[in-house]
């Protein structure tokens, strides 16, 4: 193993010399790279456009039997999850404002993507006219204002498409079930928005975009914006920030265009390679800035420490690439792992995140090797002085102080950090899983307003719906089981997020009224089936969404409010239950289910898919660590330090009362990563140190000289990157960079303080 491992330091020593020595021939292999990785992700993207997909089944539970239900369902009647839904708010009662429902109508549903378009202009009342049915269409028949409170007083069309007071009208566009990808689903979006706004309208009329598929595509366009806008402001931030910092710009700007050339290459591989970017992994290419500047740091500032030996700059490099090889190898590794841990998760987002996020830091791994050197190497070694110590004698004294604190109190340091754990749990213990349509909002953005003004008007935009299926063909018609369907419908309308139901049990009960003025359901199918047929022939279109040809599979529709994935959860739970001892004495098939309910339970598995991918990367950190030290207990202390900043980030979602989300959950995985990187660096020097002769506190001091002073500086660097995020008002980002300031924050008290302190206990102890 030792001659093994050091062959393997000789081939990076003869890399890096080779490097410094040819730096010309290296420079021009590596822009060939890059420009072949921009060819590659570049010409995918201009042939197919932005590979992505945030469906709640690509999201969530691929294949899953949810999944496969909700797609069967999808095939009798359609997809509930695809209604655009534009809110028209303002002058309704009046010609102009009935001329303008009618031009919004017509517009959307020529486009060629529309299926079918619901609203007041297609909208029908069923009535009962001296014992015969009466079908009426309010906006052909009657005058603005008696059509609109005609339509409002109807059981069917109040909330679904009319507010109570007329103020607020819906039309619902259908967009073709074969959307699904947001790269196909958002022109349409877009293009029926765009048609939308453009219509000539009376003073005082708004028309307000919504809807899933609405929600959908700005939230990705948000999420692209957003990356846009924040990863230059961060990489210039780094940049400033480690230039003052080594009081060298050449050597500062290194590191930075070392991982935005890995960018490059990371999502050309990715995209070029024919992967499809989710909703977590939209978030590589800030990931891949992150991790690799600290290990571009790392290499940076030992390159300027081994100047400081000879001056020799192909000698320095070669000595530079040997001893930190290894280190940015093992934390490139554990943090690869750890994503690749997410491979035996159950939601496809965890997985596909979990690929790209790996295959990425490998290709950043590669970058860091190659291409820092290659630039460090065209720097004059006059302009890089001693810089790998110019950030100031206030730096150097904290070092030496925590050097001190640990080495003469360990037991103090132990206990502070004890104590400071115990906290951040009891306030991270009440956080909870939860998942909401507009979890990546700001309070009081438009899309925000509109889905509560469609909540509060209307019946809200989240569609769910209690699927069943009789065993034979007419068997929906039996009384007694569109007495239970009742009875599961009026569950369902007793919870406080459901806005709007509708069925075939509620559709005969209206329709039995109208016709015998009599309460409740017809004695036998038969009779049924005449009051159907009666309905039919006067033109009304009851059954619309509600049951198939043979009368077999049929659904309550359900509309509810955005209230979180608990609140579904609990809702589901209940229903199910009462469903059960209601539907299942009769013969009937059911499932409850829907986008809103696979969102909700989505979440929840994402939470168990990410202990369990947490536990996987702990065992594979610990395997490195026992490998490297060759000792069991120091490989134990060595892991303790990396649970820190997984407490510290679950206690700052407690502190900002938020809850846990697909946005944010990919923060523990990052805060697992960061961590590690930094107790590598730290445990490798002081490996490295140990075996040159020194003692545990000669070692130590070293170490806190060495990889301290390039740790110290990218905890600085990361935090300041980060907290530039926090001002985003997409809640992902803004999350995103709150949480990982806090557990860069929590990884430099862990791997400054306690690993040191740990290690004076344990291995001080050993050595006396």
């Amino acid at each position: 193993m030792a001659s093994l491992s050091t062959r393997v330091a000789d081939v990076f020593e003869a890399l890096g010399r080779w490097q410094v020595r040819r730096r010309g021939l290296a420079l021009l292999l590596l822009a060939l790279v890059t420009a072949l990785a921009a060819v590659a992700g570049g010409l995918r993207v201009a042939r197919d456009g932005m590979p992505l997909d945030f469906t709640p089944q690509a999201v969530f539970m691929d294949g899953g039997p949810e999944v496969l239900r909700v797609q069967q369902v999808a095939e009798v009647f359609g997809r509930d999850d695809n209604d655009l839904v534009l809110l028209v708010r303002g002058p309704l009662a009046t010609p102009e404002g009935v001329a303008t429902l009618r031009a919004l109508h017509q517009t959307l549903a020529q486009h060629p993507r529309v299926e079918r378009v619901e609203s007041l202009v297609s909208a029908t009342t069923l009535q009962s006219q001296g014992g015969a049915l009466v079908v009426t269409a309010p906006l052909d028949e009657l005058p603005p204002a008696e059509a609109l409170a005609h339509a409002a007083a109807d059981p069917v069309l109040s909330g679904l498409l009319v507010s109570v007071d007329g103020d607020t009208t819906a039309v619902r566009a259908r967009l073709d079930r074969d959307l699904d990808r947001v790269a196909d689903l958002s022109p349409v979006v877009w293009e029926l928005v765009a048609a939308a706004q453009a219509l000539d309208r009376p003073d005082g009329m708004r028309i307000v975009p919504t809807g899933v598929p609405y929600v959908r595509a700005e939230v990705v366009q948000l999420m692209w914006e957003s990356q846009f806008t924040y990863l230059p402001i961060v990489a210039g931030l780094f940049a400033i920030t480690i230039c003052l910092l080594f009081r060298r710009v050449l050597l500062g700007l290194a590191p930075l265009v070392t991982v935005l050339i890995a960018d490059v290459w990371a999502m050309g591989a990715l995209i070029g390679g024919g992967q499809v970017l989710n909703i977590l992994s939209i978030l590589v290419p800030t990931l891949v800035l992150v991790i690799g500047v600290a290990d571009g740091i790392h290499i940076a500032a030992r390159y300027v420490e081994e100047l400081e030996v000879d001056r020799d700059r192909e000698a320095a490099m070669g000595r530079a690439l040997r001893a930190m090889a290894l280190p940015c190898f093992l934390t490139t590794f554990t943090t690869a792992a750890g994503f690749l841990s997410l491979l035996v998760a159950d939601t496809a987002v965890m997985r596909g995140f979990g690929v790209q996020a790996s295959v990425a830091m490998a290709v950043t791994f590669a970058a860091v090797i190659l291409v820092l050197p290659t630039l460090l190497a065209w720097i004059p070694v006059r302009r890089l002085g001693s810089a790998g110590h110019s950030s100031g004698q206030v730096e150097q004294r904290l070092l030496d102080g925590l050097d001190r604190l640990v080495r003469r109190r360990p037991g103090l340091v132990l206990a502070g950090c004890a104590a400071t754990v115990a906290v951040a749990l009891a306030a991270g213990a009440g956080v909870r899983t939860n998942s909401r349509l507009l979890e990546m909002y700001s309070d009081g953005m438009d899309t925000w307003a509109a889905v509560h003004l469609a909540e509060a008007e209307l019946s809200g935009v989240v569609p769910v719906y209690l699927y069943v299926e009789a065993p034979e063909a007419d068997g929906l018609l039996d009384p007694t089981v569109l007495a239970a369907m009742g009875a599961v419908e009026a569950r369902l309308q007793s919870h406080d997020a459901v806005l709007w139901t509708t069925s075939l049990s509620a559709q005969v009960r209206r329709l039995h009224g109208l016709l015998t003025d009599q309460p409740g359901l017809p004695e036998t199918a038969a009779a049924v089936s005449q009051e159907l047929l009666l309905a039919e022939m006067s033109g009304g279109e009851l059954l619309e969404g509600l049951i198939d040809e043979d009368r077999r599979r049929g659904r309550v529709m359900v509309l509810m409010a955005d209230a979180g994935g608990q609140v579904y959860i609990d809702l589901q739970a209940d229903v199910q239950a009462f469903a059960a001892a209601t539907l299942d004495p009769l013969g009937v098939d059911w499932a409850l289910t829907g986008d809103g309910f696979l969102a909700a339970s989505g979440v929840d598995r994402l939470i168990a898919d990410l202990l369990s991918s947490l536990a996987l990367v702990f065992a594979v950190i610990f395997v490195v660590f026992l490998l490297l030290l060759r000792d069991l207990k120091l490989a134990l202390v060595a892991l303790v330090p990396n649970f820190v900043p997984l407490v510290f980030t679950l206690a700052t979602l407690g502190l900002m009362g938020a809850d846990l989300q697909t946005s944010n959950i990919v923060s523990f995985t990052v805060a697992v990563g960061l961590a590690v990187d930094d107790t590598i660096h730290f445990i490798v020097r002081y490996r490295q140190e140990r075996a040159a002769g020194r003692g545990t506190t000669e070692a130590m001091t070293a170490t806190f000289r060495g990889a301290g002073h390039a740790i110290l500086l990218t905890s600085l660097l990361l935090v300041i990157g980060f907290s530039v995020l926090a001002t985003s008002v997409l809640t992902s980002t803004r999350h995103f960079g709150i949480l990982a300031a806090v557990t860069m924050s929590a990884a430099l008290m862990a791997d400054l303080l306690l690993l040191p302190a740990l290690l004076h206990r344990v291995d001080g102890q050993r050595s006396r």
